[in-house]
């Protein structure tokens, strides 16, 4: 959802004539409560009322707004509204504006804290894309990331978020909080895999909204992932796109019965499509191959 910039057009203050006139006083309201409006309004009100009233506008708009924000190597970069590839440099330390971001936050870095300092230079967080690798955020700064309520696409890279007392959020209740994604993807890291017990599976399912996601990835999974239960789910919701990456560490029994899953589906396969790959130690070289060709034909052929 691409954010409305019309109002940038208007941005010339009211002059003093305009201001005494009833036109410059909507609603009816005498001049301080309107000026108190103009000055204490949060941003979306303050965005909704310039496009009711000049009144309300400023000669400068007071917020930076960017299309996408991304973080490589040493330095952030954004993309203004309506320019897809023209990224400038985007110095954080200089910012004369707080930033209002529109649609993606890409970052790629070792730096774990960066978000939370990011987060503190953002008024408003409109996002449908959030991409962050190596990251611990708090969930009230996680909320902040989602508070549109448009984040479509997720995707976490040994990140994870954590309650005020340092624990870890599970991922159902992350789910929770994104009813609307439509790729959903995660290469877990350790505190990530530690919250993983044997109700995890069916309180993420509950979570799940199948008419909606696409996409599920998920990678680095512990041998705690109850997997007949999910793919229980994964039966039932096939037109699901599914990537399932076990950890190198898992039992040889539990690798054994995920192996008899695969060769089963493998067996099943020219009766019920489906789109579903899944990669853990000792599994057999050619459910491997059968498997990516079965995915790439269903693919191609307009399953997904």
């Amino acid at each position: 959802m691409e954010m409305d910039m019309s109002f940038m057009n208007i941005s010339m203050s009211p002059t003093k004539k305009q201001r005494s006139s009833s036109q410059q006083h909507p609603f009816g309201l005498p001049e301080p409560i309107l000026c108190y409006l103009k000055k204490n309004s949060n941003p979306k009100l303050l965005l909704k009322l310039m496009q009711i009233s000049k009144y309300f506008c400023f000669k400068e708009f007071p917020y930076m707004v960017v299309k996408d924000l991304k973080y490589e190597r040493t330095k952030w970069s954004y993309c203004k509204p309506k320019y897809n590839f023209n990224y400038e440099v985007l110095d954080l330390s200089n910012l004369k504006k707080p930033l209002w971001i529109t649609e993606e936050i890409n970052c790629y870095t070792e730096d774990v804290s960066l978000i939370s300092t990011l987060l503190s230079k953002v008024i408003v967080c409109d996002i449908t894309n959030l991409w962050l690798f190596n990251q611990i955020i708090t969930l009230n700064e996680f909320k902040l990331l989602i508070s549109s309520g448009n984040v479509t696409t997720f995707s976490f890279s040994l990140s994870h978020v954590e309650y005020e007392n340092g624990k870890t959020v599970p991922i159902e209740e992350i789910m929770k909080l994104i009813p609307n994604v439509t790729e959903f993807r995660w290469s877990l890291d350790t505190p990530m895999m530690s919250t993983f017990n044997s109700e995890t599976v069916q309180n993420l399912i509950k979570v799940i909204n199948p008419s909606i996601l696409k996409t599920f990835h998920l990678l680095i999974i512990p041998e705690t992932f109850d997997f007949n239960l999910f793919a229980t789910f994964m039966d039932k919701n096939p037109l699901i796109d599914y990537e399932l990456d076990f950890d190198m560490h898992i039992a040889r029994e539990y690798s054994k019965m995920l192996q008899k899953y695969v060769d089963k589906k493998i067996e099943t396969s020219s009766k019920k499509a489906f789109l579903f790959r899944i990669f853990f130690p000792l599994q057999s070289k050619e459910s491997v191959k059968h498997l990516e060709s079965l995915y790439n034909f269903y693919s191609q052929n307009g399953m997904h």
